[in-house]
């Protein structure tokens, strides 16, 4: 077949191949047998003018040896080789290939490779390179036989000026003939899902053109920018001008992101929100706890503190899901903290993820949660704590393979972050993939050795499969983890499925011991009842659980322990009296 490059912003097959091999013949891609064969295939078929061929299953095929079996919801390589491939040209890109000309990206949600010169050497452009725009057809006002050239032509000139000037991946819709006295064009998408659509309508006038544009955010098919100019079809300048102003407006809404991320201004609360930070990226539940004390510092001493408000606001909810603090010291202030910071400032993405994720798992309102969620989102679409809080809410609302996706983009931000990577373990668990999950946590405990989670997911992974003898085992390795009761639950509902029932009543005991000088949550010990068979005592502190508006509650529902319950009718009861019901997603809707 002919080889065709027309998609790829015009950079000659040629000069590809010559950038693949370079690629592949690299350190960081020389060791990765599977991650070459991944971007060979990839290149090579889209120079093959094949870019339909690029989905998931065929690149499980082709690339890693599945069989026709083979079902892209069950098993996720190409999903997670993908990922790995991303962050091995990032790596080339920032090392051996930082002088390269020409760029193989591979966008996150599509197989299809990008291919674009790169900027001008050292010139730092202030928006984002990751960010990619579609520029599609024109609606096309009095036209003639020359109408459809001349919008080819004004769209050559919007793509050279986004590349050239702002560092956006272009991608372009060319079919733009039409018979004269047609009045629109259709304004198809292609399969290419890029974060903004340029769309238009070019108007013939008697001396010249009218041209408006309109620039569409893909996540949620709003309009941000609209712009006309005039101009004649011997002088493009206009145009230029246009998609310079385009640029402009857009690095100006990304330095407003900057500024919404700012450090205080006083040196004692900066210090103390970074110190926060530090414990927050340790990623255990006690260190979580801990960050608590300095987030609170921040703000106390500078009450307008907007990041250190919402990063507050997150820890207090991780805290409590953990089961670390009870309900009556984290709720309200929670909720507080999330409010203010967006009082302080709109524009700052972590203060709607928090307020998202504490309507969604304290206040149990599904949809503000899921407004606020996507609010942060596309405040900033590439970080990594919009599309993790996000995943969790959609898994507790049914929508699991939804969810996997949106932690997986999370990770594609930050791919050797632990609690994302221990996250994607735990969704995989509550999707009923547990051999996934088993391979996911281990790769979690080789980056970490000495962190705890990955243990407690792989207990969880393998109560799930039956195996409780390495469930208590793996437990056991997460015991110095400072979560005792959610620890204790887990590892007494493990002892009375595996009929040692004398130990899963030793665990209530301790729990019960425990619960008289400090917060214990209901779901533990309706974790021990399931295990053991005893439904009614199960169903008794589950609805404990929503008298107490236990933040773990809804997560908790999703685990295999309450298999048994989930057609009981009190069971389905408690799910609608927290919204879930009403809440729940059908698979592809999110």
């Amino acid at each position: 077949m002919e080889e065709t490059t027309a998609a790829f912003n015009g950079v000659p097959a040629a000069e590809i191949r010559a950038q693949l091999d370079l690629i592949l013949r690299s350190r960081a891609f020389i060791q990765s047998h599977r991650i070459r064969r991944f971007l060979q295939f990839v290149v090579e078929e889209s120079l093959l003018g094949q870019p339909h061929r690029l989905k998931e299953y065929l690149i499980g095929l082709e690339v890693f040896d599945r069989r026709e079996a083979f079902d892209p919801r069950v098993d996720s390589i190409v999903r997670v080789e993908a990922r790995r491939l991303r962050y091995k040209l990032e790596e080339y890109y920032r090392s051996e290939g930082r002088e390269d000309i020409v760029r193989i990206v591979l966008r996150k949600g599509s197989y299809i490779p990008m291919f674009e010169y790169r900027g001008a050497a050292g010139g730092a452009s202030p928006v984002s390179p990751r960010r990619s725009i579609e520029i599609g057809l024109f609606s096309l006002i009095n036209a003639t036989s020359e109408t459809g050239a001349a919008a080819e032509e004004i769209q050559r000139r919007l793509a050279h000026v986004l590349i050239k000037e702002g560092c956006f991946q272009v991608v372009m819709l060319r079919s733009q003939s039409l018979a004269p006295g047609s009045e629109t064009a259709s304004n198809a998408i292609s399969g290419n899902a890029a974060d903004y659509l340029i769309e238009g309508s070019l108007e013939l006038q008697e001396h010249g053109f009218r041209l408006l544009l309109q620039l569409q955010q893909s996540a949620d098919g709003s309009y941000i920018w609209s712009e006309t100019t005039d101009g004649r079809l011997e002088d493009l300048s206009s145009i230029d001008h246009l998609a310079q102003r385009l640029v402009r407006d857009l690095a100006a809404s990304s330095r407003e992101a900057v500024v919404a991320r700012r450090q205080s201004d006083r040196k004692e609360s900066c210090d103390a929100y970074l110190q926060g930070r530090y414990h927050w990226k340790l990623a255990t539940p006690d260190s979580i706890r801990n960050s608590i004390a300095f987030f609170s510092k921040a703000v106390e001493t500078d009450p307008n503190y907007a990041a250190a408000w919402a990063a507050l606001s997150e820890a207090l909810l991780v805290s409590s899901v953990f089961g670390l603090l009870p309900p009556s010291d984290s709720d309200t202030r929670m909720k507080e903290a999330a409010v203010r910071a967006i009082a302080l400032n709109p524009s700052l993405p972590e203060a709607h993820v928090a307020l998202g994720a504490v309507l969604s798992l304290l206040d149990w309102d599904w949809a503000a949660g899921e407004e606020e969620l996507q609010k942060g989102i596309h405040l900033d679409i590439t970080g990594p704590i919009g599309h993790l809080a996000y995943g969790i809410q959609l898994a507790c609302r049914g929508a699991k393979n939804a969810a996997v996706a949106q932690v997986e983009r999370a990770l594609e931000a930050d791919p050797a972050s632990l609690f994302p990577n221990f996250v994607l373990g735990w969704i995989y668990g509550v999707c009923r993939r547990f051999d996934e999950a088993i391979v996911q946590h281990m790769l979690v405990s080789r980056l970490a050795p000495d962190y705890g989670l990955p243990h407690l997911g792989l207990g969880m992974a393998h109560a799930g499969k039956g195996q409780f003898n390495d469930a208590i085992a793996h437990l056991t390795n997460a015991s110095h983890m400072k979560c005792g009761s959610l620890l204790h639950g887990q590892m007494g509902y493990c002892y009375g499925m595996a009929g040692r029932r004398d130990e899963a009543q030793r665990e209530i005991g301790i729990l019960k011991a425990r619960s008289e000088s400090k917060y214990v949550s209901p779901m533990s010990f309706a974790s021990i009842y399931a295990g053991l068979g005893q439904d009614q005592e199960a169903l008794a502190y589950l609805e404990r659980a929503v008298q107490a508006r236990d933040t773990s509650l809804p997560m908790y529902l999703l685990s295999n322990e309450f298999d048994n319950l989930r057609n009981h009718p009190r069971f389905v009861e408690l799910r609608g009296r927290i919204g879930l019901l009403q809440a729940e997603l059908a698979e592809g809707v999110a």
